[in-house]
């Protein structure tokens, strides 16, 4: 009895698991998408305050970004930040420029990556539709 008690709570949490990688509303990938964007308005932040696009993680520091998110450093290792130089001020000017995207997470590992876009929306994409688009082979950067 107990342990088919301890089954029916096991299938339970397992389809939980599952339910969460699949559902693109799910609360794992809206923190992902949350952070890509407050990555990608750091970007945008820093070069109205300087007149320059950042170049390296310490930049985004002078940013209000440490304050919005107090794990910034430690979710930037889970992150691809590309530092492009060549953005428009007009974020609307930037949509096919991807700024940063999730190379950490389990969903990454597994072949689906979020991306935040110069124009600060977030899309799953396929890695290798991702790498083609960058122009890169297949693989962990």
């Amino acid at each position: 009895m107990w342990l088919g008690a301890a089954g029916v709570v096991f299938l339970v949490w397992a389809g939980h698991f599952v339910w969460e990688y699949f559902d693109p509303g799910g609360t794992a990938h809206q923190t992902i998408q949350l952070q890509l964007k407050l990555f990608g308005s750091a970007i945008y932040e820093y070069h109205s305050v300087t007149g320059r696009w950042p170049s390296k993680l310490d930049d985004l520091a002078e940013t209000s970004l440490p304050r919005k998110s107090y794990v910034w450093r430690e979710t930037a290792k889970s992150f691809v930040i590309l530092w492009p130089q060549e953005l428009k001020a007009d974020l609307k000017e930037n949509a096919r420029v991807v700024l940063v995207y999730d190379d950490g997470s389990l969903f990454s590992g597994h072949g689906r990556v979020w991306v935040c876009w110069g124009d600060l929306r977030t899309e799953m994409l396929d890695r290798k539709d991702l790498l083609a688009r960058l122009g890169r082979g297949a693989g962990r950067e």
